[in-house]
């Protein structure tokens, strides 16, 4: 290519612009402790883009020079850049999703849930009635306002008869938060007790771990709370957890068959001590809103 003189087609960077903005410019006239970079010519308009640097010392024995030329401001090159902006936000688009449906699948398999709990979802939810109605219309609220909700009163106790779709609507918020990467446990009392003792056996994680988790998790579901016959031990450790979340302001939601007070009685032990299962029952009704549901069972529609 033929040379071009800095005469030629020549980027201003006026000597006053030194002083004013702290950079010197590669095509002022002045001497230089050594050889300033070679200007670029603009493929587009032919300019030559020089470089700026910053001097590294008061005796101007050594510079600094930025890499890259100056940009160019003639209309090919800014639109040229222009496009370079829009492909580099839609890859960095394309890379926040790719790393969000990994994060989903992640926290799929690390929720608990399995087989018809990951198919139960909103949409898929049946309304035959206005009291189906209401309770998804409050559950899809649920969601929809999790990020900013009051601290105090951040969890849902749903209570219905069997079938009812207590569980539909407790995993339909599970995997509609899920989806948006936020992390949730949903599974029943009797399988968490049974994750919780399984540690016994497996020297990979400690109970300690298991509970942390169950304590931390931004939202926690038990689903069936009060099915499983109680023990010292499993009441134990529900309160635990749930005593956890209460005082770590941390959403939580239960499915029952009972009402608080049934739900007392169903969580007392055979030796009869039901402090445990009245502080468990009282930290719910302070942590949270109950959500009733009516209606016919739907395996018998």
């Amino acid at each position: 290519m033929e040379k071009i003189s800095k005469a030629d087609h020549a980027i201003s960077s006026p000597a006053s612009q030194t002083q004013s903005d702290g950079w010197v410019y590669s095509n002022e006239s002045r001497e230089w402790p050594e050889p300033p970079p070679e200007p670029v010519q603009c493929p587009h308009c032919g300019k030559l883009r020089y470089h700026r640097g910053k001097e590294l010392n008061t005796l101007n024995l050594r510079i600094f020079w930025v890499p890259a030329a100056i940009p160019c401001d003639c209309e090919g090159a800014v639109k040229e850049r222009e496009t370079a902006e829009i492909e580099r936000k839609k890859e960095a688009e394309r890379k926040a999703e790719d790393e969000l449906r990994q994060r989903v699948s992640r926290l799929r398999c690390d929720s608990g849930m399995r087989g018809r709990f990951l198919e139960r979802t909103f949409e898929n939810y049946l309304t035959p009635d206005e009291k189906t109605e209401k309770a998804k219309a409050a559950a899809v609220r649920y969601a929809q306002n999790f990020e900013n909700m009051d601290q105090k009163k951040n969890g849902l106790f749903i209570l219905g008869d069997i079938g009812v779709g207590k569980t539909h609507l407790a995993a339909a918020i599970a995997n509609n938060l899920i989806q948006k990467g936020r992390p949730v446990i949903c599974m029943t009392m009797i399988d968490m007790l049974a994750r919780i003792k399984s540690t016994y056996d497996k020297r990979e994680i400690s109970e300690g771990e298991i509970l942390r988790i169950y304590e931390t998790v931004p939202l926690l579901i038990i689903d069936d709370m009060g099915k499983e016959p109680p023990t010292d031990w499993g009441v134990s450790k529900i309160y635990a957890i749930i005593n956890s979340r209460y005082e770590g302001y941390k959403p939580t939601i239960v499915t029952s068959n009972y009402t608080d007070t049934e739900l007392e009685r169903r969580l007392t032990p055979q030796s009869g001590d039901d402090m445990t299962a009245r502080a468990t029952v009282d930290r719910l009704r302070e942590m949270c809103e109950a959500l009733v549901m009516e209606g016919q069972s739907w395996r018998s529609r």
